[in-house]
C-alpha cells in the first residue's frame, strides 16, 4: 500500500520535482486496481495541506515551495499567527492585518512565506483555507426587505454575514445568535453562513453568560455516550472495592467547603502526637471510576477542568460522579486516596505515607461555620468531636503556614469577588470572599499533601505532571524594582531575585495603602503557573517540588496523578510504561494549562459583566474608591463595594489643568497643587457604563454634572427600566 511518506519521498528526493497525479502514480508503480485508493490518498493529502496543487495540475509538498500549513489564530487587532504543522524548522508564521484572506480564527490554512522579515517571527500571507474550523461566530441577527444578515460582534474581522432564509433558525431581529460560515470564496464577497443557535435578546436572563461560554470555547452538555457510561457505574461499594484499602471509617473525618459547593473532593482528619500532629488528607478516588480510554476519561481530558461562572458550574465530569459518587458527602462511605503526614511543631513534614482508602465523613462544614467557631468559640451546629479536631487542625495549619512563609512562600492572596444574583440572574449584592483562617486551614493541608505526593514521584524517579512556577525574568523584575522605587519603596534585584527576598518586601508593605496595586503589578511581573513534566519547582510557593493531587473531580492533572500514583503504590509501573508516559506528558501539560487559562479568563469575565450590570442600574451614585493606576489622560479607581475599576478622565476635573508625573505615579494640578497619588482614597460619581467595551466612566464627586450627563437619566430616574 502506498503511503503519504512514499509520496513525499518521491517528490522531495534527489530527483524530485512537481508531478501530475498520473505521472506520480507511474513513478510509484501504482497499478489501475490500486489507483482509486491512491487517488483518495492524494485527495486526503491535499485536504490536509501535505500536498498543494500548482499550475497545470502538478502536485508538490509545501516545504520546498516556501509554503506552510497550520492553524490560524487571529487577534482582536486584525493580525494573527499560523501554528505550523509537521515542520521542525518552522513553528509559527506571523500574518499581518489584511493578509489573512478569507481565513478566520481556528481555520486550517496554507500560507506563503514572505522573503522579508520585520520581526523575530517569519511572516507570510494566507493563500488558501484548507479546512474551516469548528469555531462559531457570535453576532446580532438583522432582517431587511431583501435579505437576512448577522453583524458579528468584535473582535471578528467580518462586518456582515448573509443568512439564507432556510438557515435562520427562526431568529428574530436583534437577537444574539451563533453562526457557522458555509461559503466565503473571496474577501471581496460577503460570506454566507447558517445560524446554529439562537441565544436570545442581549438583555434576556442568561444570554450574557451564554456569550462567555461561547467566546471562551467552553463545553456544553455532556454527550449521551458519556452520560450512559456514568449511569452504568455501580453506586454501591462492594467488598472487592475495599480490598487492599486502609479503613478510616472510624476516624473523625470531615469536609470544609463553600456553602454552595456540591463537589466535595477533599476531607481531613487529625490527631495530636507527642511532637506535633498526624494529619490525614483524604481525596475522592475518581480514578477508581474513570478509567483510561473510557468515554468519561476522553471527555474529562477534553474539558480538562471544571469552570465556575457566576451563575453556574460547567463540570469536568457528569453530575452523577462529581456531585454524588465521588463527592465526599457526610454519613456515607466513600472511596478515597489518602496522604497521612507527621508534622512537628515547627511545621516540618517528618514523614508521610500514601494509600488507597475508604472514609465515612462525620460532617459537611462551610467556611463560614468554621470561621464563626474560630472567632467566637461557639460550636453552633458543629458536633463536639468535630469541633475538637478543628481546634487541633487550626494549630497544625498555623505551624505549616509559618514554616512555608519562612521558607519563601509569597503572600499574594487577593480577595475574590462574589456576586449574589436574584432568580433572573440580576446582581443584587457584591461581596468579597476573604481568604480568612478557615480557608487557610484547608489551603495549608492541601499544599502539604500535594508536596508529599510530588516528593513520592521524585523519590521513585517516576515521570509525572508537576505544577510548576518558573523563576521570574530578570528584565521583568528590574521593571518591577523601578516601579516601586518611583513609589518611594526599595527592592533590589542585585544578586538575583528569590522568593524569600520578595516575601520580605511584601511583609514591609503589609499596611501600605498601595499594597493591592503593588501586588497586582507583581503578579503580572511573575510567570504563570502551569503543568509540566519538567520539575523546575514552584517559585511563588517556595517549593522545590509540587503537583496537583487534591482536586481530581474538577482538574484533569489531579486525576492523572491519582491514576499513576495507584500504579506506583502497586509496583506495576514498568520501565517501558515510564518511557511512554514521559513521551505523552508534554502534550498533556500544554493542553491542561491552556484550558485552565481559558477557564480562569471566563470566570473573570463572568464576574465583570455582572459588575457592569450591577453598576448600569446605579448611574449617578457616588462611591469611595482607591486610585489603582494611571494613564496619560486619567486614572483608574477601584470602587469599594463593587471592586471594579472605573476611569476618571483629567478632562472631567475642571478646577485646574492636571499633569501626570510617571516618575512619581501621581497627578498634580498646575495652579492649585491638588495631587492624586497611587493608593489615595477618593470620592467619585458613576456617569457611564459601556458593556460592549467593558468600561466604567467616573467623575470626581465634587465635579458639576454636564447637561448631557443629566439628560441620560432624565425624569425617569436612573433605576427606571429602559
Amino acid at each position: 500500500m502506498i503511503t503519504a511518506e512514499d509520496v513525499h519521498k518521491i517528490l522531495t528526493g534527489p530527483k524530485g520535482r512537481p508531478m501530475k497525479r498520473r505521472e506520480l502514480a507511474r513513478a510509484l508503480g501504482v497499478g489501475e486496481r490500486e489507483y482509486p485508493e491512491f487517488r483518495a490518498l492524494i485527495h486526503e493529502m491535499l485536504r490536509g495541506g501535505r500536498l498543494v496543487k500548482l499550475k497545470r495540475g502538478r502536485l508538490a509538498p509545501p516545504d520546498p515551495l516556501n509554503l506552510a500549513v497550520g492553524i490560524f489564530s487571529q487577534k482582536s487587532q486584525g493580525y494573527g499567527f499560523v501554528t505550523v504543522d509537521e515542520r521542525d524548522d518552522l513553528a509559527h508564521v506571523f500574518i499581518k492585518a489584511g493578509q489573512a484572506g478569507t481565513a478566520l480564527d481556528g481555520d486550517r490554512v496554507l500560507v506563503r512565506l514572505s522573503p522579508e522579515k520585520t520581526g523575530p517571527t517569519p511572516e507570510g500571507r494566507v493563500i488558501k483555507v484548507l479546512e474551516r474550523g469548528e469555531k462559531l461566530i457570535a453576532g446580532i441577527f438583522g432582517k431587511t426587505k431583501y435579505s437576512n444578515h448577522v453583524r458579528p460582534d468584535p473582535p471578528s474581522p467580518l462586518t456582515e454575514i448573509y443568512i439564507h432564509p432556510a438557515h435562520t433558525k427562526k431568529a428574530q431581529p436583534g437577537q444574539q445568535v451563533l453562526v457557522k460560515i458555509e461559503e466565503w470564496p473571496s474577501p471581496d464577497l460577503t460570506p454566507e453562513g447558517r445560524i446554529t443557535k439562537v441565544l436570545g435578546f442581549p438583555d434576556d436572563p442568561g444570554v450574557d453568560i451564554q456569550r462567555i461560554i461561547h467566546d471562551h470555547g467552553l463545553p456544553g452538555a455532556f454527550p449521551r455516550p458519556v452520560l450512559a457510561e456514568s449511569r452504568a457505574l455501580p453506586e454501591t461499594i462492594s467488598a472487592k472495592d475495599l480490598k487492599g484499602r486502609s479503613d478510616f471509617r472510624d476516624n473523625v473525618v470531615f469536609t470544609i467547603d463553600p456553602a454552595t459547593a456540591k463537589d466535595f473532593d477533599d476531607a481531613i482528619s487529625i490527631d495530636e502526637t507527642k511532637n506535633g500532629w498526624r494529619v490525614g488528607v483524604h481525596i475522592a478516588d475518581v480514578a477508581h471510576y474513570v478509567t483510561p480510554g473510557s468515554k468519561l476519561d476522553e471527555e474529562g481530558y477534553q474539558r480538562a477542568t471544571s469552570v465556575y461562572l457566576v451563575d453556574r458550574v460547567i463540570p469536568m465530569l457528569p453530575p452523577r460522579l462529581s456531585n454524588n459518587m465521588c463527592s465526599l458527602k457526610p454519613n456515607v462511605d466513600r472511596l478515597t486516596m489518602s496522604c497521612l503526614a507527621e508534622i512537628d511543631k515547627q511545621g516540618k513534614i517528618t514523614r508521610f505515607e500514601l494509600c488507597n482508602s475508604v472514609i465515612h465523613s462525620r460532617a459537611r462544614l462551610t467556611y463560614r461555620q468554621v470561621m464563626d467557631f474560630f472567632s467566637s468559640g461557639t460550636r453552633g451546629k458543629i458536633k463536639p468531636e468535630v469541633a475538637a479536631k478543628l481546634t487541633i487542625a487550626r494549630a497544625a495549619s498555623a505551624a505549616l503556614r509559618a514554616a512555608r512563609f519562612k521558607a519563601g512562600s509569597l503572600n499574594l492572596e487577593t480577595p475574590e469577588v462574589n456576586i449574589i444574583l436574584d432568580d433572573q440572574g440580576v446582581p443584587i449584592r457584591i461581596e468579597l470572599d476573604e481568604n480568612d483562617e478557615s480557608h487557610q486551614l484547608i489551603e495549608d493541608l492541601m499544599l502539604m499533601a500535594n508536596r508529599c505526593v510530588a516528593g513520592y514521584f521524585l523519590r521513585l524517579n517516576a515521570p509525572t505532571l508537576y505544577r510548576i512556577h518558573a523563576q521570574p525574568d530578570k528584565e521583568k523584575m528590574s521593571e518591577f524594582a523601578a516601579f516601586v522605587s518611583h513609589l518611594g519603596l526599595s527592592f533590589s534585584t542585585r544578586g538575583g531575585v528569590t522568593s524569600q527576598k520578595l516575601g520580605r518586601f511584601l511583609d514591609r508593605i503589609q499596611t501600605d495603602s498601595r499594597r493591592a496595586t503593588i501586588t497586582n503589578i507583581l503578579l503580572r511581573s511573575l510567570k504563570k503557573a502551569e503543568y509540566s513534566p519538567e520539575n523546575v519547582g514552584h517559585f511563588g510557593l517556595g517549593f522545590n517540588h509540587y503537583l496537583h493531587f487534591t482536586s481530581p473531580i474538577r482538574r484533569y492533572p489531579d486525576l492523572w496523578v491519582h491514576r499513576h500514583l495507584k500504579k506506583l503504590l502497586a509496583k506495576k509501573l514498568t520501565v517501558t510504561q515510564k518511557k511512554k508516559i514521559a513521551g505523552d506528558l508534554p502534550a498533556i501539560g500544554r493542553w491542561t494549562s491552556e484550558r485552565e487559562r481559558a477557564a480562569m479568563q471566563a470566570e473573570r469575565d463572568s464576574v465583570l459583566i455582572k459588575q457592569l450590570q450591577y453598576l448600569n442600574a446605579r448611574l449617578g451614585d457616588e462611591y469611595t474608591g482607591t486610585i489603582s493606576g494611571f494613564l496619560e489622560f486619567g486614572f483608574f479607581v477601584t470602587l469599594e463595594g463593587v471592586w471594579a475599576d472605573g476611569l476618571v478622565r483629567f478632562s472631567g476635573i475642571d478646577d485646574d489643568y492636571y499633569h501626570y508625573d510617571p516618575e512619581k505615579y501621581q497627578v498634580k494640578g498646575r495652579r492649585t497643587g491638588r495631587t492624586f497619588r497611587l493608593g489615595d482614597k477618593v470620592r467619585v460619581r458613576l456617569i457611564k457604563v459601556n458593556n460592549a467595551r467593558k468600561e466604567i466612566d467616573l467623575i470626581m464627586a465634587d465635579a458639576p454634572l454636564e447637561n448631557s450627563t443629566k439628560r441620560k437619566w432624565g425624569k425617569r430616574g436612573r433605576h427606571s427600566p429602559r
